[in-house]
């Protein structure tokens, strides 16, 4: 799994597997707790991307090398869906996390970046 930072927008592109795996520790997430993944540093200048439940919304940011997202109890159960990969997910399949496609009810706060999420082939 590795990302890329284009303007406001954070490209993250991996594998159902490992998307997948973000999704469970986002969903499982219990105020107060993290998880860390490492990224392929490869590819990008990210090293780890963390997941961590606190806060009102969701919020998805870079400190340094880390990527940071953020998110309540209260969005997580949205948030996670975003990341669930079903196994026959098709490679370079896009799925967008932005403010356009939020809906009625925001779930990124403002100033945070917009995600898009690249499908690949097999773990990278």
């Amino acid at each position: 799994m590795f990302a890329e930072l284009k303007d406001k927008e954070l490209h993250l592109h991996g594998s159902t597997s490992e998307l997948n795996a973000v999704a469970r520790s986002i969903h499982r997430g219990r105020h107060g707790a993290s998880s860390s993944f490492e990224l392929c540093s490869e590819n990008s200048l990210f090293s780890s991307l963390q997941t961590e439940c606190y806060g009102k919304l969701s919020n998805i940011q870079i400190e340094g090398y880390k990527i940071n997202i953020s998110y309540s109890e209260f969005v997580k159960n949205r948030l996670y869906t975003y990341f669930s990969m079903p196994s026959g997910t098709p490679q370079g399949a896009l799925f967008f996390l932005t403010y356009s496609n939020q809906g009625h009810s925001p779930l990124l706060v403002e100033g945070s970046l917009e995600l898009f999420i690249h499908v690949a082939a097999s773990d990278t």
